[in-house]
């Protein structure tokens, strides 16, 4: 299985680079300052790419384990509640002004 996921990546890098390739034009792109910057279009849909990925990444791999360790810590010092039983007998309705 990992060989399978290793020849799917590398394929798909192989893709990403052909098509880098082919659409290797310089974009206009206004840095903050407001000062443009002639930028080649693959970077800046790199760039784009990791930030969106990395803050996903930090969250699933940092923020998500302290979570749910947390959680089940909390679940350790929960004491069990039972629930009482009912007063009545199942199926009879008290009347409305009881």
């Amino acid at each position: 299985m990992g060989l399978i996921r290793w020849m799917v990546l590398l394929a798909l890098l192989l893709v990403f680079l052909l098509l880098a390739v082919s659409n290797w034009t310089f974009v206009e792109f206004v840095l903050p300052d407001g000062s443009p910057a002639a930028v080649p279009l693959p970077l800046l849909l790199a760039a784009a790419f990791l930030a969106g990925v990395i803050p996903t990444w930090i969250w699933h791999a940092l923020l998500r384990p302290m979570a749910s360790s947390n959680r089940s810590r909390r679940a350790e010092t929960v004491e069990r509640t039972e629930v009482a039983s009912s007063l009545g007998q199942p199926g009879i309705v008290p009347p409305a002004g009881a």
